[in-house]
């Protein structure tokens, strides 16, 4: 009995009577129309919740009025300290020394010489690792604190629940309207300089998120240092890695963007109306 021939598949062709299927190429980010931004008319001032707290830093114990900086990060308050007459002595003598001398009593008691306005960040539940990485990260970044990062006052507790103590570095959060307004290319030129800057001295965060940078008038400074890549890595590696981040969030700035104007949060300048999409 003759054998039934076999006929081998080919390369993937559909040459045998099929034809391919279409290559449908993917949809085109949706990106709002050109033109400099402003807020939209359904923009809303947060309301503001304040609560009074007490707390121990260091050899002061510290009374403020607190408020969380969004309704995201519950853990994260906004302070405004209530001076005592005990802080303002001390800080007119300081005045009055030289000022190197002034500079060591600032570093060595930074709890006498505080702002009004500071935020305080408690530690998440089961972030034990996540809150060392961030103290030491900001050790690292010594020489950015004020500059390209907040900083960094120390560490407290708070309801029995550690917790770091930062400046107020003011702006707006990029993921929230007021940080939306910029210019794609502006933005870009910013967020290239802060996130190579920190490459320089090894960190680079691991959770590229908006919520992680603020505009601050001329540039991008970056805060949460919870989760940064702590592996030694290669110039090649870093610089892979910046730009791997930059093209992530000018990417999220601009579906952002997209999602505040479509929402009516942002308007192109000139732009009376809502679009309904």
């Amino acid at each position: 009995m003759e054998k039934p021939s076999i006929i081998q598949p080919g390369p993937l062709s559909f040459s045998r009577g099929f034809s391919a299927p279409p290559r449908t190429p993917p949809p085109a980010p949706l990106r709002r129309p050109p033109g400099p931004l402003k807020l939209g008319p359904y923009f809303q001032e947060r309301p503001q919740f304040t609560e009074t707290i007490w707390f121990r830093f260091r050899t002061r114990t510290i009374q403020a009025t607190a408020s969380p900086v969004n309704g995201l990060n519950q853990n994260v308050l906004r302070l405004h300290i209530r001076p005592t007459i005990v802080q303002r002595i001390v800080q007119a003598l300081v005045r009055l020394l030289p000022s190197f001398v002034g500079a060591w009593l600032e570093s060595s008691f930074p709890e006498w010489n505080l702002p009004s306005q500071v935020i305080l960040k408690k530690q998440k539940e089961g972030w034990d690792e996540e809150f060392d990485m961030e103290k030491e990260t900001y050790a690292q970044l010594r020489p950015l604190q004020g500059i390209f990062v907040p900083k960094f006052f120390g560490e407290l507790r708070h309801d029995n629940i550690r917790a770091l103590l930062f400046s107020v570095i003011g702006g707006a959060c990029l993921a929230d309207p007021e940080g939306g307004l910029l210019e794609v290319a502006d933005f870009r030129r910013m967020l290239c300089e802060t996130v190579t800057t920190l490459s320089r001295f090894g960190i680079i965060q691991d959770d590229e998120k908006l919520d992680n940078f603020h505009f601050t008038g001329d540039k991008i400074m970056a805060v949460d240092f919870e989760r940064v890549n702590d592996h030694r890595l290669t110039d090649e590696q870093l610089e892979l890695n910046v730009k791997f981040a930059v093209d992530t969030l000018v990417r999220r700035y601009e579906d952002n963007q997209y999602c505040l104007w479509h929402d009516g949060l942002l308007q192109i300048d000139g732009e009376e109306t809502k679009r309904d999409g």
